[in-house]
Order: C-alpha cells, then structure tokens, then sequence
C-alpha cells in the first residue's frame, strides 16, 4: 500500500463520491480511472490517468490487470493493481451493485459500495520495482 495514494484519496474522498454520484461506472476501468485522477497530482512524474493500459487475458471471469505510467516524457515509473472479476453478479462485486441500478441514479448504498471498491484499487495499488 503506498501510504501517499491513500492519503491523496482520503483527502479527495468527496470529489470521487461526487463522480459516483452522477452515474454508475459501466466497468472496473471506469473505477480505475476515476480513482487515478483524484491521486494525479500536477507535479510532473506523478501517476498519469491518460496512461492506463488494462490487460485482460480472462474470459467470462479473470483477472484485470491495469498499469499506469508516470507523466513524465519518456515514463519510467510504473504503477500496477489487479482486479478480479466474475460471470454473474454472484461472483462479481461490481456487477452485483450495478444489477439493480435500472437507469436510475446511483443510491446512496450504491455510492458507498463503489466507494469501497475504489479504496481496495487504492490499496492494491504497488509500484513496479526492478
């Protein structure tokens, strides 16, 4: 865990709050990216939300994996997190909070729940050494 993302995501807590506010993410790279943004910071080679690549080698279940460069010219700093997911809203967190969403706003339950998944990509969240 990296203590640095997760101060920069408790302090931005109501900004993301407020994006999961106005519509449900389609996908974990909708929460990813959301999450990437508020802890992109102005300096220059901090982690970049216009540089996540998702690799999914799964099929109807897997795993996600996204790295992300810095926002340096030339990035040499990477920062990777996996995420699991599933077939059926059974297996799959986000899947299950979406299914009873009907193009409605997202409740309250909801928002907290994607809350909770975007605090576990924060926390899985490591950066690659070597």
């Amino acid at each position: 865990m990296i203590k640095e993302f997760v101060d920069l995501f408790m302090a931005k807590k109501p900004e993301l709050e407020r994006v999961f506010k106005e519509k449900h993410p389609d996908d974990y790279e909708e929460i990813v990216n959301a999450v990437v943004n508020i802890l992109h910071t102005d300096e220059y080679g901090g982690i970049d939300p216009k540089r996540i690549h998702e690799i999914d080698d799964g099929d109807y279940q897997g795993t996600l994996l996204y790295v992300i460069a810095d926002s340096s010219y030339q990035p040499d700093e990477y920062w990777y997190v996996k995420v699991g997911y599933g077939s059926c809203s059974g297996c799959d967190t986000l899947q299950d909070i979406n299914d009873s969403c009907d193009d409605k706003p997202p409740t309250d339950e909801q928002v907290k729940d994607y809350m909770a998944l975007a605090l576990h990509i924060v926390q899985g969240l490591k950066k690659m050494e070597g």
